[in-house]
């Protein structure tokens, strides 16, 4: 026995020695995963061990769902005015540590606006034309062109949405553009699912044919559209399993003039925040009576004490904890040029704190995003 012990005694020296001790994988892929994404990938390089812990399905999948892994923003830099060239790669923002790293992106990628983002995955594509559309992974730079569509419009304007569908295990993009054909003005939805060689046509309600598309995001399971004509609205949901399209009611009375509409995710509900000069409506989407009802419940209510209009606007992008939101303020200069900042406000104490974060662009469209180290499915 004392021989044993003095073997391991030498053999523990020998490993201090060399300045490691041999941990399970087990244990190296717990302290990992508690590493912002960023760094793990660093870790890849260290050593072959920790590479190939890195690379195992089971911890990127575990990563992914991990609550060490707190929701980021990517921002897309926009023109503060028609003669801005301002280069257009992304920007991802650390909330937590108030960092910001810039994203490269290929060079004919730039021009691409970035329209939804599903676990880790952002869709990119341009809103004049319909290709060319593009699964990002800004963390690992992995990437996927989809097929071109068949279609021959002459294209007014697209969104095309991101989602992921549990039914199938797979991540599925739709479109929606409005178009010229026979001179006529068309609403067009198509469906992809990543990994099929083209799009096929999804038969939408004849009511929003010629309405336009301002906007779309995925939450639990659905891709939700926000749609106009003139001064009104409507918001459409898409559920990715069954495929059918679904309205939104909103109360009686409702108007959606002079208000700017949102939708985000508020701990797993889907929520419609309506803004007005001086005001915010927190509405959130619930079943109706029948199973394919859907209607909103107003939620909150809160007096801003701030006068937005004549250029100034307030966009909220989510909940950052019980008390407080984030939200993107933007204004017109004296010279006309954009410019946005974010913000944490908070409701009840009626006060707006700006973050005041280094390496922001002076105009840009915000996404919350999730980290990940997930492959584009191909």
């Amino acid at each position: 026995m004392e021989d044993s012990n003095q073997s391991c005694s030498t053999n523990c020296k020998r490993q201090v020695n060399r300045g490691f001790f041999v941990l399970p994988h087990e244990m190296i892929s717990e302290i990992l995963c508690r590493l912002p994404t960023e760094s793990i990938l660093a870790c890849r390089v260290v050593c072959k061990t920790w590479n190939e812990i890195t690379q195992d399905p089971g911890f990127i999948n575990i990563l992914r769902k991990s609550h060490y892994q707190p929701t980021r923003l990517i921002l897309k830099p926009l023109p503060v005015n028609d003669f801005d060239s301002t280069p257009n790669d992304l920007v991802l923002v650390d909330m937590e540590n108030h960092i910001t790293r810039r994203i490269p992106l290929e060079r004919k990628f730039r021009e691409l606006q970035v329209t939804c983002s599903c676990n880790g995955f952002l869709c990119m594509a341009p809103q004049k034309k319909l290709d060319p559309v593009v699964i990002y992974n800004p963390i690992t730079r992995d990437r996927l062109i989809l097929p071109p569509s068949n279609s021959k419009s002459v294209v007014l304007r697209q969104e095309v949405g991101l989602g992921f569908d549990p039914s199938t295990n797979n991540y599925k993009v739709v479109r929606a553009y409005s178009g010229l054909s026979c001179r006529r003005k068309v609403r067009r939805f198509e469906i992809i699912s990543l990994g099929e060689s083209s799009w096929r046509e999804l038969t939408a309600p004849q009511r929003i044919g010629t309405l336009d598309v301002w906007g779309v995001i995925f939450l639990s399971g659905a891709l939700y559209w926000t749609m106009r004509k003139g001064t009104s609205t409507i918001i459409v949901q898409f559920d990715l399993s069954v495929e059918n399209f679904r309205f939104v009611s909103f109360p009686r009375g409702f108007s959606s003039r002079h208000v700017s509409l949102g939708l985000i995710d508020i701990r797993g509900i889907v929520t419609l925040v309506q803004g007005d000069s001086s005001a915010v409506k927190f509405w959130r989407i619930r079943h109706g009576k029948g199973e394919d009802e859907l209607s909103f419940l107003l939620q909150n209510y809160y007096d801003t004490h701030v006068k937005w209009g004549g250029g100034f606007s307030c966009a909220f992008v989510r909940q950052m904890d019980k008390e407080s939101y984030l939200v993107q303020v933007g204004y017109n200069n004296s010279q006309n040029e954009r410019r946005e900042h974010l913000s944490q406000y908070f409701p009840d104490q009626i006060q707006f704190l700006d973050l005041k974060l280094q390496g922001l662009p002076d105009n840009f469209r915000t996404l919350c995003f999730e980290p990940s180290l997930l492959p584009v499915p191909v």
